[in-house]
């Protein structure tokens, strides 16, 4: 009688602690799911107080929806949340589909999608628009919005210090802290900040083409941190995230400077903060 007591009283604690942690998962897929639907719907109201010619209100409600999406993917990665869940079989997708000519292709863009080449590069422009236009406002706004992005890229990996994917996938060694994909954060800053910048003033389809090829090199070197192993799938997004919060703060301080400079940029034929090498 005692024994069918314990096994009944140990099965029902079984079924408790079951229960318990279904439950538990639910209600964390239940407010991720919510925190990015938030996020989403602050990024619309965004576009839409843009498309209605309110700067400031776009650029705010813009802003804070990409910064609470990212800190959402942020407590999923730190709670091991529903978001994670696509993450394992993303990277193990990546594994089964590589070849020889992948890998030294994913290797080369990688390389060159790196912090101290994207920081190289960054430099190198600034320099060349300081020289061309003679204002260094443009200038130091895209190095402060690829900087900052950069530098709170490196506080939140030490933050979080979410682990790397496992050594035995991955085809160059990664030991440092993985969220969010530093690689991601700073190719999409500078990349996004150049097709704004080079954009400005010309026509609607250039600016698009800029915009979709900033995108699609960001997206490309996102794969190559999958695609080596180095990176899961939300490391890559939220480093896409916290780049589109920068950006969108920086495209707004470019805004400002060029509407304090119209009598300049008409006199000279372009707008103050256009790219012209």
């Amino acid at each position: 009688m005692h024994t069918g007591h314990v096994l009944l009283s140990s099965s029902t604690s079984a079924v408790h602690a079951t229960v318990t942690e279904v439950f538990t998962e639910l209600a964390s897929a239940d407010v991720e799911a919510a925190g990015l639907a938030i996020a989403v719907g602050l990024v619309v109201l965004g576009t839409v107080r843009r498309i209605r010619g309110d700067r400031t209100g776009a650029t705010v409600f813009s802003a804070l929806g990409y910064a609470f999406g990212f800190v959402v993917l942020a407590l999923a990665v730190s709670s091991n949340g529903w978001l994670t869940g696509s993450d394992a079989p993303v990277a193990q997708w990546f594994v089964d589909h590589r070849s020889p000519v992948l890998g030294q292709l994913a290797s080369a863009l990688t390389a060159a999608g790196g912090p101290a080449e994207t920081a190289a590069l960054g430099l190198v422009i600034a320099v060349i628009m300081v020289w061309r236009t003679k204002r260094y406002g443009p200038a130091l706004v895209m190095l402060v919005t690829v900087g900052s992005a950069s530098i709170l890229c490196t506080i939140v990996k030490l933050a979080v210090g979410r682990e790397r994917p496992p050594q035995s996938i991955q085809l160059m060694l990664e030991t440092d802290p993985s969220f969010p994909s530093g690689h991601v954060t700073g190719t999409a800053a500078l990349l996004l900040m150049l097709a704004l910048m080079a954009g400005a003033g010309r026509s609607t389809t250039v600016r698009t083409l800029l915009l979709v090829l900033a995108v699609t090199v960001t997206a490309a070197v996102a794969c190559t941190r999958m695609y080596l192993g180095v990176h899961w799938l939300t490391d890559v997004c939220a480093g896409a995230l916290l780049a589109a919060c920068a950006v969108t703060l920086g495209s707004y301080v470019l805004h400002r400077l060029d509407g304090r400079s119209v009598g300049e940029s008409a006199t000279q034929g372009v707008p103050a903060h256009r790219i012209t090498l």
